[in-house]
């Protein structure tokens, strides 16, 4: 076994998520940590036997991790100076902000594990010289100590293909490559990326919903259009996607949703939440089913991906928009972590399309929306909010929403609500009888909020 103990000093872990930088990344990831490894034999002078260590240690399988779970996420924003080629000296540089996201875990010391790993004495030896001069792990104030030990805690993070958590490791060329990047004055690549399961120990387990990844798309060009016009993006998106899943021949449930099992979901993602939230819309997300194939999968994310070459139209006055994929989205209403983050507490973004009309004798509201989540695999809430008004800033009464789809020709009860569970809920939620167009998505936070 070969395992390394990290303690961050200050109790405190500053690095940012690489698919939304304004997020904390946790736990930290094996390519964070073989960068600050490869960081301290760059700066001790490439000393060989140093160098044969790292490579022998990129060539092993993914690790295994043992960390505390997340603290809640803070960020503090600075005004830094702009570094585009062509820029003079710093004094006189124009001054951009950058978020700098931050959150104490749980338990400061994390554990790096390489089970049926057995390096000889001198690789062992030249890793603990290495791990001895690392003084950071995520930005330069993230102070660690590290040090090989010969036990190490139970892992709670596990390779594993089926896995929810994606995270960054390393494989062979890796110590190559950051050094010809690290010469180049570029920062380093994503590099490989591996799938964990999460064995939660002694913390909720957060439910999930059928629903899995999103495919985030920003718009690029195209007319601005308002939250209420949610369906009129949503249809025009899944059109495209037929479209496009046509070419390659006939088109599976999963895309089509012509089955009754669960089908690829789209939401249009506005910018709500926060205190000059407007409600515009900002992008789409194509939201993958828990469950589905690899083929399936592969059929899906082709049709998908085509979204970017050949736009979306709306229509025949609207136009198209143009758009392309956002891997790492600056703007938080287009980070899947912001619709997807678990919590008890979640609010409309858009109304949930109640299944059924409620009646005096049953069923009520509440009564539907609860069968609802029920539907989509998370317990029913234990307290529910619901009226015209959404609790987030930037949202549209239930009535100035389009509610009924080109072939429906009998509109839905609609509700905003807000809605609180007996357990975390790990998005994306899409709630009611149109959740695979974007209607019933909710948003999590991070306290109840009062209904208006």
């Amino acid at each position: 076994m070969l395992a390394f103990e990290v303690e961050y000093l200050l109790q405190r872990a500053y690095a940012g998520d690489f698919r939304d930088r304004s997020e904390p990344e946790w736990p930290p990831h094996p390519a964070r940590f073989f960068s600050a490894l490869a960081c301290s034999y760059f700066e001790g002078g490439k000393d060989p036997r140093e160098q044969k260590a790292l490579e022998w240690l990129q060539s092993m399988r993914p690790p295994s991790i043992h960390a505390g779970s997340p603290g809640k996420p803070s960020s503090t924003t600075a005004f830094v100076p702009t570094n585009y080629p062509g820029d003079s000296v710093p004094e006189l540089r124009g001054k951009q902000p950058r978020v700098f996201p931050v959150q104490s875990p749980s338990d400061p010391t994390t554990y790096f594990i390489w089970t049926d790993a057995e390096p000889d004495a001198d690789t062992r030896e030249a890793l603990d010289q290495i791990a001895s001069r690392t003084a950071y792990l995520g930005r330069a104030c993230s102070l660690v100590r590290i040090c090989l030990v010969e036990q190490a805690p139970e892992p709670n993070y596990f390779p594993d293909a089926a896995g929810r958590e994606v995270l960054r490791g390393v494989g062979p060329g890796r110590l190559s490559e950051l050094e010809r990047l690290f010469a180049a004055d570029q920062r380093p690549s994503l590099g490989f990326q591996f799938r964990y399961m999460h064995a939660a120990t002694g913390a909720e387990q957060a439910a999930e919903t059928e629903f899995d990844q999103m495919l985030v798309f920003r718009r690029t060009a195209g007319i601005g259009l308002p939250i209420e016009a949610t369906l009129t993006l949503t249809e025009a998106v899944r059109d495209s996607i037929l479209s496009n899943a046509g070419k390659q021949g006939p088109i599976p449930e999963v895309i089509s949703g012509h089955g009754a099992g669960t089908h690829c979901a789209i939401a249009a993602l506005p910018f709500v939440g926060s205190k000059h939230a407007d409600g515009h819309l900002m992008g789409f997300a194509v939201v993958l089913p828990r469950i589905m194939s690899p083929a399936e999968r592969r059929r899906l994310v082709a049709a998908t991906g085509a979204l970017a070459e050949r736009g979306v139209h709306l229509s025949r006055a609207l136009g198209s928009w143009r758009v392309e994929l956002d891997i790492s989205p600056a703007a938080q209403s287009l980070a899947a972590a912001t619709w997807s983050k678990p919590s008890r507490y979640w609010s409309t973004a858009t109304p949930i399309l109640l299944d059924r009309f409620p009646k005096k004798r049953g069923p009520s509201i509440d009564d539907i929306i609860r069968a609802s989540c029920e539907r989509i695999g998370i317990p029913a809430p234990v307290k529910i909010h619901h009226g015209p008004y959404s609790s987030l800033e930037g949202v549209a009464a239930v009535p100035q929403f389009r509610l009924t789809r080109k072939k429906e020709s009998r509109a839905r009860w609609g509700v905003h609500a807000a809605l609180e569970f007996p357990v975390p809920v790990r998005g994306p939620v899409l709630v009611g009888a149109g959740r695979y167009f974007g209607m019933g998505l909710l948003k999590p936070v991070r306290e109840p909020l009062a209904h208006a």
